[in-house]
C-alpha cells in the first residue's frame, strides 16, 4: 500500500513533506494553540493549502536525508522503515539460511576402513585380513547413510569397497596364475654352451645322481675351484644344479672364473653366448698359466636363461675349463 503525498510528522516535532515515495527537504513547524483569554487578531484570507491542514496519524520510521533544512537539499534514496507492514520503507525480513549439515563421523570411519581394506587385500600374505576389513568398511559405510549428517562419506566408502573388491580379485587371480606357473615350470638357472664331444673311451654317465661321491650343488653355491665330473648335457637343456666332487677324485671339469653381466633387458641367446665366451676366454691364461690358443684344455660356460634373467635377476656366468681325459688334480697353474 502506498501512502499518499502530504505533510507528516517526521518524529522530531516537525512536519515534513512526503511526496508519495520519499521524504523531501520541505518542512514546516506545527502551529501552537493560542491562549484563550487573548483575542485573536483578524488575519488576511489565505489560499488554502492543497495539503491537509492537520498531520495524519501516520508516523512512519524514516531515514532523514543528510543536510536537510534548505531548499534543494539532496535526499537519500532510502525509504523510511515502517514498524507495521504495508507502509513505505517497511523492512523486508529474509529467512535465515539453513544450518550446514555436519559430516557423518561413522561415514568417515567407514571410508577409512574401506581404504585400509583395499590396501591389505592387494597384499597376498595378508589378503585374507584385507577381505575382512573390506567387509567391515562396506557395512559401516552403509549404516552411515541412515544416520544424520552428510551422506557423501558413506557413498564414497561403499564405492571404494566395490572398487577394492574387483582390484583384489584381479591381484589374487594374477598371484595364483604366477604361483601355478612357477610350480609347473621351475625357473631354469643356466644353460651350458656347446661342449665339444668327448672320446668314446672317456664317455661318462649322463645321470649325475649315479656319480660316486658327487654332491649336487646349485649354481648360486658354485665357487672357483669346484671340480665337476663329466656329465654330457644337451646344449638346449636347462640346468638347475651340477655334481661337484673332490678334485682328487676323477673329474674332467673345473670352475675357473665367475662374473656378472651388465644389467638391462635380456640381450638374447646369441648375444649372451658371445658375451660369456669373450669374458671366459679373457680369464683363461690367468688361471692355467698359458694362453687359450696354446693350451690342451678347452672351455665352456653356464649362462643365465631368459626366465632366470627376467624373474630372478640372474646375471651370473660360470666359466668352466675341462680336460678331454680324467684328471685327479686341479687344473690351476698347470700351464698345459
Amino acid at each position: 500500500m502506498t501512502t499518499p503525498a502530504g505533510w507528516y510528522d517526521d518524529g522530531s516535532g516537525t512536519l515534513r513533506w512526503w511526496d508519495g515515495q520519499q521524504w523531501t527537504a520541505h518542512v514546516r513547524t506545527e502551529p501552537q494553540p493560542s491562549a484563550p483569554a487573548e483575542p485573536v487578531a483578524p488575519v488576511e484570507a489565505v489560499t488554502p493549502s492543497p495539503v491537509a491542514a492537520e498531520p495524519q496519524p501516520f508516523v512512519p520510521p524514516y531515514a532523514i536525508p543528510a543536510q536537510v533544512g534548505y531548499p534543494g537539499a539532496a535526499s537519500a534514496p532510502t525509504y523510511p522503515a515502517a514498524s507495521a507492514p504495508g507502509y513505505p520503507g517497511a523492512a523486508t525480513h529474509l529467512p535465515s539460511p539453513a544450518p550446514a549439515r555436519k559430516v557423518s563421523v561413522l561415514g568417515i570411519i567407514g571410508l577409512a576402513v574401506a581404504v585400509l581394506g583395499v590396501v591389505l587385500a592387494c597384499v597376498p600374505p595378508v589378503a585374507a585380513i584385507g577381505w575382512v576389513v573390506l567387509g567391515l568398511g562396506f557395512v559401516t559405510s552403509l549404516v552411515s547413510l541412515f544416520l544424520r549428517g552428510a551422506k557423501w562419506p558413506g557413498i564414497t566408502g561403499m564405492g571404494v569397497t566395490v572398487f577394492g573388491t574387483v582390484l583384489a580379485l584381479g591381484v589374487a587371480l594374477l598371484t595364483l596364475g604366477i604361483d601355478s606357473t612357477a610350480e609347473a615350470d621351475p625357473v631354469p638357472i643356466a644353460t651350458p654352451s656347446e661342449r665339444p664331444p668327448v672320446d668314446d673311451s672317456t664317455e661318462g654317465t649322463t645321470d649325475p645322481s649315479e656319480i660316486e661321491g658327487a654332491e649336487m650343488v646349485p649354481f648360486a653355491d658354485l665357487a672357483v675351484g669346484d671340480c665337476i665330473p663329466l656329465v654330457e648335457y644337451d646344449p638346449e637343456e636347462e640346468i638347475f644344479e651340477v655334481p661337484v666332487v673332490p678334485c682328487d677324485q676323477p673329474h674332467t671339469d673345473e670352475v675357473y672364473f665367475i662374473y656378472q653381466l651388465d644389467d638391462g633387458d635380456y640381450p638374447g641367446d646369441d648375444a649372451i653366448y658371445e658375451l660369456a665366451w669373450d669374458g671366459c676366454a679373457a680369464q683363461f691364461e690367468g688361471f692355467v698359466g698359458l694362453p687359450y690358443e696354446e693350451s690342451e684344455f678347452d672351455i665352456y660356460n653356464y649362462t643365465p636363461t631368459k626366465a632366470s634373467w627376467t624373474r630372478m635377476d640372474d646375471r651370473t656366468v660360470h666359466c668352466i675349463i675341462y680336460s678331454y681325459e680324467d684328471v685327479t688334480t686341479s687344473l690351476r697353474g698347470t700351464a698345459r
